[in-house]
């Protein structure tokens, strides 16, 4: 599914900061029609082997963890499974040049089970979906839990 709206990038498919499309992400998350969506979000979920960009809540109370970045598919592949011990969704988010490249290891993203959003193009596509996960550490789902109150 292809959600379209006026994206904040300078220009259609190049982002200049991790922020602009993590802004757009955020939006993106929140719209009715969106291929992934969550009723809450928060930012930066930080925790001992690393510090989420993103975490979404569904409607039912499953975390979605979301890694964005410019162009280090790879790099925000490692930290999406990192995001395994806790959250039920994973994605990594990617503008659409990089994708690209992204797309043609689809295979490693789905042998871990992590989604891929392709934001760019003023659209956003769920080019890889997710397998839902069991979070290894439950306590640290409640400590995800916990930090939409933060927010």
């Amino acid at each position: 599914m292809k959600v379209r709206r006026k994206f904040h990038s300078i220009e259609e498919s190049c982002y200049l900061t991790e922020q602009s499309l993590l802004t757009d992400l955020s939006f993106v998350v929140r719209e009715k029609t969106s291929p992934i969506r969550c009723y809450r979000i928060a930012q930066e979920f930080d925790y001992a082997s690393g510090r989420t960009d993103l975490l979404g809540l569904g409607q039912q109370d499953e975390v979605h963890a979301f890694e964005t970045k410019l162009s280090k598919w790879r790099d925000a592949l490692h930290q999406a499974r990192r995001n395994l011990c806790f959250a039920h969704y994973c994605y990594v988010v990617l503008p659409v040049k990089a994708s690209s490249i992204a797309l043609q290891f689809e295979r490693e993203f789905v042998k871990h089970g992590i989604g891929l959003i392709v934001l760019g193009m003023q659209q956003a596509n769920l080019a890889i979906k997710p397998h839902r996960n069991d979070p290894l550490l439950p306590w640290l789902t409640k400590a995800a839990l916990a930090h939409f109150g933060n927010e």
